[in-house]
């Protein structure tokens, strides 16, 4: 048995959630000093994020946007805590500030495709991952995602095919 914690993250007797709250308890005190630093407030947004604490994520991305209104990946993750707080509407929002911005921006069309499968429109998001998918070829997840839209359109075939693409592309 071997104790290389690098090998085995069974050994840690801390929990992914023990360590956001760490780093959130971290980013908070150095935010004290400093409230405006928009690092800070972008690398703890992310934490409340994975954490699931969105509300929080939403307050400190809109902080890093009254500052930065031209910075799409908060945008994008702000939406993305919209989506997950099921308000698809200011999710789509931000995800179209988000491309206005950076047209080549892949996963913000890949995010609006998810949530405009959220609210059942999904020709536009079908087009939404077909965008992203021609920004990265390789990006399979767009592809599963389509999958998913052309099957719940009925098009059964066009979504096998994707599913297969994303075999292809994961290697098995």
């Amino acid at each position: 048995m071997s104790l290389n914690w690098k090998n085995d993250p069974d050994l840690s007797s801390k929990s992914d959630m023990d360590y956001l709250q760490d780093l959130i308890e971290s980013l908070t005190s150095m935010l004290h000093s400093n409230p405006e630093d928009t690092t800070l407030l972008f690398k703890r947004g992310n934490a409340y994020l994975d954490k699931g604490v969105y509300q929080e994520a939403i307050s400190d991305y809109s902080s890093i946007l009254a500052v930065n209104p031209e910075d799409p990946i908060s945008l994008n993750n702000r939406g993305i805590c919209y989506r997950c707080i099921a308000d698809p509407e200011n999710a789509i929002r931000d995800f179209n500030d988000a491309i206005c911005i950076d047209p080549l921006y892949r996963d913000a069309y890949n995010n609006r495709g998810m949530a405009l499968s959220d609210i059942e429109d999904y020709s536009n998001a079908v087009d939404d991952f077909t965008k992203a998918i021609a920004i990265d070829s390789q990006y399979w997840y767009a592809y599963n995602n389509r999958g998913m839209a052309l099957w719940a359109l009925g098009n059964k075939d066009a979504a096998v095919a994707d599913y297969n693409m994303v075999r292809s592309l994961m290697g098995s």
